[in-house]
């Protein structure tokens, strides 16, 4: 590898860790505070950075909402990634791609809850909202984030409809559209993500994992080869 790669490379590994530990920092201080009431010094004193060193990577608060919300979806995606390479079953792979979506949402719901009865994120909702009218969200900082969004959510659904091809290809699962199938499921998922969040006695993740799994594989499993029990 030439020496100007190696530099690019080590730049944007070095970009990437600045940006999780901002994003990691802003999380907390928005546990404590809410994020209308946090501050970019309350999260450079967390992150125990300088305010001009976050404001390199973090421009303004609003797009330090997107990196926040973008980021859940990367840590399912690298998640997703290790299963996809393992040797396991299609099967046992979804019921671990089931309990990694389940179990982040667990871990970041406290903070779901803060965002969600934020007036940032009612703003946010409304952006979104717009972006399916006839003309769209107006803003280019809008469409930008709405961009990364989508983007960010299909790579998840096109690692779901890899994990689906193997299922089918291996004859376990029955021949589908995987794409479909996928974006069906992360949206089976994220629906009892978001309900849990407001119950007040949910069940254990892996006992949710496994009911959800067994209901998902009913469904799409090749009737003529018999499932394996768990």
């Amino acid at each position: 590898m030439k020496t100007g790669d190696l530099r690019r490379k080590r730049e944007i590994l070095r970009r990437a860790s600045y940006r999780e530990t901002i994003v990691h920092a802003a999380e907390q201080v928005i546990l404590r505070k809410g994020f209308s009431a946090a501050t970019m010094d309350d999260i450079a004193r967390e992150a125990q950075l300088s305010k001009a060193t976050i404001y390199k990577f973090i421009p303004g608060k609003g797009f330090l909402l997107c990196e926040i919300m973008g980021h859940y979806f990367d840590d399912i995606r690298d998640q997703l990634e290790g299963i996809l390479a393992g040797t396991e079953s299609a099967a046992e792979k979804l019921r671990r791609a089931i309990r990694t979506v389940l179990q982040e949402n667990d871990d970041k719901k406290n903070l779901a809850r803060v965002l969600w009865m934020d007036k940032a994120m009612l703003k946010l909702m409304r952006v979104f909202a717009a972006a399916h009218g006839k003309s769209g969200p107006g803003q280019a900082a809008d469409r930008k984030m709405i961009g990364m969004f989508h983007q960010k959510r299909q790579e998840v659904i096109a690692l779901g409809a890899r994990l689906l091809d193997q299922g089918v290809a291996s004859g376990e699962f029955r021949s589908m559209d995987t794409g479909a199938a996928s974006a069906f499921i992360e949206a089976v998922l994220q629906g009892y993500a978001h309900n849990s969040y407001w119950e007040i006695e949910t069940m254990k993740v892996s006992e949710a994992a496994e009911g959800l799994t067994r209901f998902i594989i009913e469904g799409i499993r090749n009737a003529e080869r018999p499932m394996k029990e768990k």
